[in-house]
């Protein structure tokens, strides 16, 4: 469980540092288009990034299964 938390926070962390620096610098650059825009490349790149941290985290679990445990 810790491992997907420090996943998810460095996914977090990308997305959210994406969506200022596009907001920011698409505004400093062509005003509220601009930023529109910024925004919305900066969705799409985090998306990405989240997309990727998923399918890793799925491919690592199928990796590692859990040891069949028998009761009986």
């Amino acid at each position: 469980a810790l491992g997907a938390a420090r996943r998810s926070l460095r996914c977090q962390l990308f997305a959210s540092a994406c969506y200022v620096g596009g907001g920011l610098g698409g505004a400093a650059v062509a005003g509220t288009v601009g930023s529109a825009w910024g925004v919305a490349a900066a969705t799409v790149s985090g998306s990405a990034v989240w997309w990727l941290q998923l399918r890793s985290a799925l491919r690592e679990h199928h990796h590692n299964p859990l040891p069949e445990v028998r009761t009986s």
